[in-house]
């Protein structure tokens, strides 16, 4: 897949990938996904944050089941073909915007099937077969509902926060990573029934803000 995305959107947008061989030889690049029994919940996961993003690609590789592996790792959204993705899937591409993480308590990410439990908002993409060249349009409502939610738990500037983990040089984003992966706590059996509790990483401030409200999207990873 030697294609590139050109899209639109207010933040830099993120992927946790990896490479799979095909029976006739090819490679096939697999980005993580939002699984669901209906399709119109699953898709893959679009990172709006590189921090986050980081930390799901560091916990999946730690945590991942056996019948997964131990190879996955964050890129940028121009750097994946967006477009043949969507063309080999069915039906509608189902971006899932994801800007946290489910918790089970105030300092612990739910890692229950071998990767952290993402909150997100799906953004759907309808795309002709024969659609080529084209720009993704991200649509700002999916940005303003993710700012009012992050302005529930106490992150008052979610842009610029995420911008800020993208302004970084690599030496200084890893210490951030490794400064956000050590303060918090991995929960492997949740408790039965959904979980309101969620956060997220604030690079600016170098700690996790969580918090919990009612409305959001939870559904297991693939």
């Amino acid at each position: 897949m030697n294609g590139k995305t050109e899209y639109l959107a207010p933040v830099s947008l993120w992927l946790v990938t990896r490479k799979k061989f095909l029976a006739d030889g090819s490679i096939f690049i697999e980005p993580a996904w939002v699984g669901s029994e209906k399709p119109d919940d699953q898709g893959p996961i679009i990172f709006t944050s590189r921090m986050l993003a980081e930390v799901y690609a560091q916990m999946r590789n730690k945590y991942h089941k056996t019948d997964d592996s131990g190879h996955w790792k964050i890129i940028p959204l121009s750097e994946f073909d967006l477009l043949d993705h969507a063309h080999r899937l069915p039906g509608t591409l189902n971006c899932m915007m994801a800007f946290g993480f489910s918790m089970s308590d105030m300092g612990s990410i739910i890692v229950a099937s071998g990767a952290p439990r993402v909150r997100y908002v799906p953004l759907p993409f309808d795309i002709s077969k024969d659609a080529c060249g084209i720009t993704f349009s991200f649509n700002q409502w999916a940005f303003d509902f993710i700012n009012d939610e992050c302005k529930t738990i106490g992150v008052k500037e979610f842009e610029q926060d995420m911008e800020a983990a993208n302004d970084m040089n690599k030496p200084s984003f890893e210490r951030a990573a490794d400064v956000a992966i050590a303060s918090i706590n991995v929960c492997r059996n949740p408790s039965r029934g959904e979980s309101s509790l969620w956060g997220t990483f604030s690079v600016r401030s170098e700690k996790w803000v969580n918090g919990d409200n009612a409305e959001h999207y939870d559904k297991t990873m693939h």
